[in-house]
């Protein structure tokens, strides 16, 4: 009598292979996934364990079973086979490692003030006004002052350049050409003069927003660290004025983010009691009574002259979230109190004010309501540290157990958000004029609107993402010290869009060529919106400098942020097409796969991006071009890099920490033995 079946050997054991997922991480294969490879796995052990069962014609009852089996186990397998990943991403999650929250974009809000209002109109922190999203159609995207305002009711009538005894007229409000405020080679004495119209006089303070154009496609590097000054001049010493009684008085400077006129931002400015309608500055002819604002270098002059894209009044700076405000937290069933939620959701990070209840001296309590901190972990804390642990995307705040921080109070509504913000998101990230609708009401204001597009916004990071970041977190502590650090960093520097990141040691951007110790120069990628080539823009890169140098860097290194130079390439191809290959799907394939290969984000060999400084190696183009499905021979190929042609079958070398950027490339189909 033979041994039964479950007691024999299942033969050779089999190996498990290694995957590579869709976050590109290799993984193993626990089993076959395919219901085929399940039919196939079962038949080849029919032999060690029923080898009597000899009928496997398929109308075998064994067969059909066999068959059942292996359709409903195949969903099954696939949820077996994404277990290393899962427990890839529980150990992450063990070593601290969670996904990161959505960022708000930022924008430049101009308020329009109703030509009767008596005076200026405070217009208070938290201010409301919406937009559609730039992409598709969705709900309205609110977005919130970050300043309070006294938006003036005045008009910029007429803008001067002076220099010396001559008053040049520009245009400021951004309907024309940028212009230059100081003239060319702006020194000492030379002054932008501003007149404002309007019976009302501009109270407490003036709000100006100044647009400043840079290169299209290139914003000018930012930079933010450091303890020695740079090996440049330094810039020239600026002076707010108005004109008032015949004599200019100078203004006290509340804010100036555009630091001397360098970038784009808002200045806020000081008013006196009085500022009086005067005559015109001397030498300025007319007769027209206006008020009078300008700004004059007293000493110094600029490297580069400033040229602003435009002037106006009432601007303030706003980002893309609501706050909500004193909202009782609700407890999650069957967490013991420990764990509780609130409503609206993503919560944008370091938002959260919550107070606690701590209950009456009757119930034990001391009678205190008190402020509670939010911490990331709260394994390092003991059992009388009032802290809390929030999950942005679910709005669920864990609490302690009275050993690893202390446990809430019992009582009834007794945790409270005081306040909070949500929102975040690439949908706020919204083009020029998008931003058009008030949410809020203020008496006498009538408009909005958004000079500039709104910059940054990311979404909640996805799962892949973070998968792929983890290794890299862990390796480097949460601190940048070596380059690759700052590369990685730059990845997840709230409020930027960033994709890839390039760091070089002692390179300052705006200084190629000259090597300046203690500077980290990082070239910022950001998403492609096909609109030519992915280039960040100014908040990005100011983010990404001060928070690698604030946070992130060692003490007293300066971060350079910049965007990278794109050389523009077109390669001229002559093909020649197998026999049954469809010609205009085989050209349709070679112009994608150009156009992937030199992509900065999926480009590359190894598709994450074409590498900074790489060399376009004929060989590795060719054998990738024929690979191409119908493509049976090359015998022409040119490369055009900025306008220049490389003939021959030779490599290019590009300059270092740069990249490409695909042209219209040429594809012509050559027939076999023909001319080429």
């Amino acid at each position: 009598m033979s041994e039964p079946w479950w007691a024999r050997s299942a033969g050779p054991h089999r190996v498990a292979s290694i995957v590579t997922g869709p976050n590109r991480i290799k993984q193993p294969q626990l089993l076959p996934p395919s219901r085929e490879a399940v039919a196939k796995e079962l038949r080849s052990l029919i032999k060690y364990f029923t080898p009597e069962w000899t009928n496997l014609s398929p109308d075998d009852a064994g067969v059909a079973l066999l068959r059942l089996f292996s359709e409903q186990i195949e969903p099954a397998l696939t949820r077996l086979n994404h277990l290393p990943e899962k427990a890839f991403g529980e150990f992450l999650g063990i070593a601290g490692i969670q996904l990161l929250p959505a960022s708000p974009a930022k924008a430049l809000l101009e308020f329009s003030v109703a030509d009767g209002a008596p005076q200026s109109v405070l217009i208070p922190r938290g201010f409301q006004a919406g937009a559609r999203p730039a992409v598709g159609s969705g709900d309205l995207v609110v977005f919130e002052t970050e300043d309070d305002l006294y938006a003036a009711p005045n008009k910029i009538e007429e803008a001067y350049s002076q220099q010396g005894r001559v008053f040049l007229e520009l245009a400021v409000e951004g309907k024309g050409e940028p212009f230059l405020p100081f003239g060319k080679r702006g020194g000492p004495g030379r002054a932008l003069v501003l007149g404002l119209s309007g019976e009302a006089t501009p109270a407490r303070t003036l709000s100006l927003g100044i647009g400043v154009a840079s290169p299209p496609g290139q914003p000018p590097p930012a930079s933010s660290g450091g303890l020695e000054p740079l090996p440049v001049p330094p810039g020239p010493l600026l002076s707010w004025e108005i004109l008032d009684g015949g004599s200019f008085k100078q203004l006290e400077i509340i804010r100036d983010e555009t630091g001397g006129l360098v970038r784009s931002g808002v200045i806020e400015l000081a008013l006196p009691k009085q500022w009086r309608v005067g005559p015109r500055p001397a030498g300025l002819e007319g007769d027209k009574p206006l008020r009078w604002l300008q700004l004059r270098i007293l000493f110094g002059q600029y490297r580069d002259d400033p040229t602003l894209s435009f002037i106006k009044l009432n601007m303030v700076a706003a980002i893309a979230a609501r706050t909500i405000r004193d909202e009782v937290l609700q407890p999650v069933p069957n967490s013991r109190g420990r764990v509780l939620r609130l409503s609206q959701t993503p919560i944008l990070p370091k938002t959260l004010q919550l107070e606690v209840d701590e209950g009456d001296l009757a119930a034990g309590g001391d009678g205190q309501v008190r402020i509670w901190k939010e911490v990331d972990d709260l394994s390092s804390y003991g059992p009388e540290d009032r802290v809390y642990v929030l999950d942005h995307e679910s709005g669920l705040v864990n609490f302690g157990n009275g050993l690893q921080g202390l446990a809430v109070p019992p009582g009834f509504r007794n945790v409270r958000a005081v306040s909070y913000r949500v929102g975040g998101g690439a949908a706020g990230a919204v083009d020029a004029k998008a931003i058009n609708s008030l949410v809020s009401s203020a008496p006498f204001i009538n408009g909005v609107d958004n000079p500039l597009p709104a910059t940054g916004g990311s979404d909640t990071e996805t799962q892949e993402s973070a998968l792929r970041r983890g290794p890299q977190e862990i390796r480097s502590r949460g601190r940048a010290v070596t380059i690759a650090d700052y590369e990685l960093m730059a990845l997840r520097t709230p409020g930027a869009q960033v994709r890839r990141a390039h760091a070089v040691s002692g390179l300052h951007p705006s200084y190629p060529g000259q090597p300046i110790p203690g500077v980290v120069g990082i070239f910022i990628v950001p998403p492609d919106r096909n609109e030519g080539p992915p280039t960040p823009d100014e908040g990005t890169l100011r983010s990404v400098a001060e928070g690698l140098s604030q946070s992130l860097g060692p003490v007293g290194i300066e971060v350079a942020a910049a965007a990278p130079r794109y050389h523009r390439i077109r390669v001229e191809l002559g093909v020649v097409l197998s026999a049954f290959a469809d010609e205009g799907s085989a050209v349709r394939e070679v112009l994608k796969t150009l156009n992937t290969y030199f992509h900065p984000l999926t480009g590359g060999d190894d598709g994450n991006g074409w590498p900074f400084g790489g060399s376009i190696r004929n060989s590795a183009l060719l054998r990738r071009l024929l690979a191409v499905d119908g493509v049976s021979a090359i015998p022409r190929l040119n490369i055009v890099l900025d306008g220049s042609r490389i003939r021959g079958c030779t490599d290019v070398a590009i300059e270092p920490h740069s990249l490409l950027w695909s042209d219209a490339h040429e594809v012509v189909v050559i027939e076999a033995g023909g001319d080429a």
